[in-house]
């Protein structure tokens, strides 16, 4: 029997996405495309959910509670789930990055498990606050159906865990899409 029922949600839309900019630790809002596809959101998640967990940034926040609002139930925030910080990078596209920061960027810098842009986590620091994360959510929530509405890179790094990928696939999966959702079953 799963120890919890794990649906894990990329928030809306938002301006800096749709520019196809590095967002990570910018606590941008959801642009009018973002609030229609977390209506959206909510009326295409299946009806068992118990509980919502949100990553405090506002993106996700703003879609977890359109969920919430549907379904009738309140939303836990969680730091751990907070979107990958990309530090100079951040607001950036990657001809910007390119032009200022060639030499970093030419290393695929946000690809390494151990190095980070300037001012930014790596991937391996993320890996330890999801996992502290996700040990928490299973733990409080066991026997549970939970959805969790967090970041593009959250999602990537939760799927490479519960998958038990070996370090070079995180990034062979599909970055999931604004307002997208995947479903696990986690036994522990």
């Amino acid at each position: 029997m799963p120890v919890i029922t794990l649906y894990v949600a990329r928030h809306g839309q938002t301006a800096l996405n749709q520019q196809r900019r590095f967002q990570g630790s910018t606590d941008a809002p959801l642009d009018a495309e973002g609030l229609a596809q977390a209506e959206a959101l909510a009326q295409r998640l299946p009806p068992d959910i118990t509980r919502i967990v949100a990553s405090p940034m506002l993106r996700a926040r703003q879609t977890a509670e359109c969920v919430a609002r549907a379904r009738g139930l309140a939303v836990s925030l969680m730091e751990t789930f907070c979107e990958r910080d990309y530090g100079v990078f951040e607001g950036l596209n990657r001809e910007d990055i390119e032009a200022q920061y060639a030499e970093i960027w030419q290393r695929k810098i946000v690809q390494q498990w151990d190095d980070a842009p300037p001012g930014g986590e790596s991937m391996r620091q993320v890996r330890t606050r999801v996992e502290a994360g996700l040990a928490q959510l299973c733990e409080t929530h066991a026997g549970e159906t939970v959805l969790l509405v967090a970041h593009g890179f959250i999602a990537r790094m939760l799927h490479w865990l519960l998958n038990d990928l070996p370090e070079e696939q995180i990034h062979a999966q599909t970055m999931l899409g604004n307002a997208e959702f995947e479903r696990y079953l986690i036994e522990r």
